[in-house]
């Protein structure tokens, strides 16, 4: 029997050598290759690549073939001695942990012909994990009910496509793949199978030689099966679920083995440390007197934190479970972004591409053309300089948003209150309230304290105007009266009657004088804007000038409001104010 043992282990080990010989063939140093897959759901740059379960390298990139629709997985080998891949390889993405990482674990293949650095694995060769969180979903509704009518039209989608049904199947399941590959390795292994049923004889002589020990295995057997039946509903379930649990068991103990080989000089560092560990430990622990070759007591001087921290706990507990909703919910959202935030990348990627360009443009860099980014940031500028132009008085608007023709002319204190008189409560629409106080309009302003109100009382709907003790504004509309050479010549501040004008009143409510400091560079043009006032009235419909042509003034008819006649309406005002302020 003892001699049995090594034999076994032996032809394991020549089997091991056998297919590690075949699959691990001489090829190129450092190879890359890249992979086609169906789908790449979860695999990111720099995830790991394995052979056989051992590291070989890493993912460099991930790109979409625009032709096939496949995900290209580019992976580079760096580990030394690798060998090459087979036109036989097969390859498939595992999950890496339970938070969602993962691998491409990829078998280099037997009897295939050794494939170049470079070349390109189909997708026939390839397969992608379903995710467990995916599929515990299809028991849920509405998925579930989605399921049942995916199985009940299935009939009826593959009827006449056994071919294509044979080959999906074929892809789906790589344990068909791998039942293939090990019915070939027995036909290859023949003969170690041969030797195998020699040994077998010798086996069953070792056995009758102990055959009381055989019969006491049999009588220990037979009452381990009795035990055995009153659990045998437990232990059909057991083994039904067993085959599934060692698949998933698998992944976990490749990683076991990996971490198993890492760890070992943190094991070796462990016990050369285990010295000062002891001294840790025991320090650790409470005690009533310092001993005398160390100092103790640290479960003692941290028990006030761990009582604090347990006061903490009954305020975070209540917060904890009040955000257990938006976790969830933000769960829910977590499990689409990866694949959300690549196809953006993709997206992003290809707006901000120059060979996408859809024609040559001298402007661009090289000519090559605009990017889908550079051709909306251009139309944004566009846009704004077709609205915003800049003439000899500064920017000015070429879009009148207004279109109000009560609210959109030119207001001052007194146009204000003759459109107050004009229009009643209505006008207070063209108000841009910023509540019930408004300065300058039904309240004095700070700054000019004694000037009128052009609408004392006013307020917007549901409120109540301030009191106020300020004057109100007289109801005159606009008037415009071109300046003289006099006029011009003195003070900014002044009206053409010599009085002082009101501050706040507008640089239109006076006469010449304040037009002219409304009107940059205006008297430097005052011989040029009295020649051409004929010209100005006979654009402006419904306006005159006087018969003195050194002093000519601006008259309109009387308005239906009954202001006093030779005054222009507001409207007639701004008609006359656009056309001098035009470029």
């Amino acid at each position: 029997m003892r001699r049995v043992i090594p034999a076994a282990l032996v032809l394991i080990a020549i089997a091991a050598f056998v297919v590690l010989a075949g699959g691990f063939s001489s090829g190129p140093s450092n190879p890359s290759y890249h992979l086609e897959f169906d789908n790449a759901f979860g695999l990111v740059k720099g995830a790991p690549f394995k052979v056989a379960g051992v590291p070989a390298g890493s993912i460099t990139s991930i790109e979409l073939d625009p032709k096939t629709l496949h995900a290209v997985v580019n992976v580079q080998v760096t580990t030394q001695g690798f060998g090459a891949f087979r036109s036989d390889a097969t390859c498939q993405s595992r999950p890496q942990s339970l938070i969602g990482e993962y691998f491409v674990d990829c078998q280099p293949g037997q009897y295939g012909k050794a494939l170049a650095s470079g070349s390109t694995l189909p997708a026939s060769h390839t397969f992608s994990t379903i995710p467990a969180d995916l599929l515990a979903d299809i028991m849920r509704l509405p998925q579930r009910e989605r399921l049942t009518l995916i199985i009940n039209e299935l009939g009826a989608a593959v009827a006449g496509r056994s071919e294509d049904l044979q080959t999906a199947l074929r892809r789906a399941v790589p344990a068909l793949d791998e039942t293939d590959n090990l019915l070939n390795l027995l036909a290859n292994d023949s003969s170690t199978l041969q030797a195998l049923t020699a040994n077998s004889d010798a086996v069953v002589t070792a056995l009758a030689n102990n055959s009381k020990l055989v019969q006491n295995f049999i009588v220990d057997a037979d009452h381990a099966a009795t035990d055995t039946a009153t659990q045998q509903a437990n232990l059909r379930t057991t083994l039904h679920r067993f085959p599934g649990f060692l698949e998933q068991l698998q992944p976990a103990m490749v990683k076991l083995g990996t971490a198993a080989d890492a760890n070992t000089p943190v094991v070796e560092n462990l016990n050369a440390a285990s010295g000062q560990l002891r001294t840790l430990f025991t320090n650790l622990a409470p005690c009533s007197q310092p001993h005398a070759d160390h100092q103790c007591g640290f479960a003692n001087a941290s028990l006030p934190a761990l009582q604090s921290l347990g006061q903490a706990s009954l305020t975070g507990k209540p917060a904890v479970q009040a955000a257990a909703p938006t976790v969830s919910i933000l769960n829910q959202f977590a499990k689409p972004t990866p694949e959300l935030a690549q196809n953006l990348a993709i997206v992003l990627a290809d707006l901000d591409n120059r060979n996408r360009a859809v024609e040559a443009d001298p402007r661009s860099p090289g000519g090559q053309g605009f990017t889908g980014l550079e051709a909306l940031l251009q139309y944004a500028f566009n846009q704004e300089q077709t609205i915003n132009t800049f003439g000899p008085y500064g920017h000015m608007l070429a879009v009148d948003a207004f279109v109000n023709p009560m609210c959109s002319p030119y207001a001052t204190p007194g146009t204000v209150a003759a459109n107050l008189k004009q229009y009643g409560a209505a006008y207070r629409q063209c108000y841009s309230w910023l509540g019930p106080n408004q300065q300058g309009v039904n309240e004095s302003d700070p700054t000019n304290p004694g000037g009128c109100v052009p609408d004392p009382g006013g307020a917007p709907p549901g409120h109540t105007g301030p009191q106020t003790s300020a004057p109100a504004c007289p109801a005159t509309p606009l008037s415009l009266t071109p300046p003289t050479a006099a006029a011009l010549r003195k003070p900014a501040a002044s009206t053409s009657s010599g009085t002082s004008a009101p501050s706040g009143a507008g640089s239109a409510s006076g006469g010449g004088g304040g037009l002219s400091t409304a009107l940059p560079g205006a008297s430097s043009a005052t011989g040029a804007a009295q020649g051409a006032l004929g010209t100005v009235t006979s654009a402006v419909p419904g306006l005159s000038t006087a018969t003195t042509p050194s002093t000519p003034s601006v008259t309109t008819p009387s308005p239906s409001n009954g202001s006093s006649a030779g005054t222009p309406s507001a409207q007639q005002a701004q008609q006359l104010l656009n056309y001098l302020l035009s470029p």
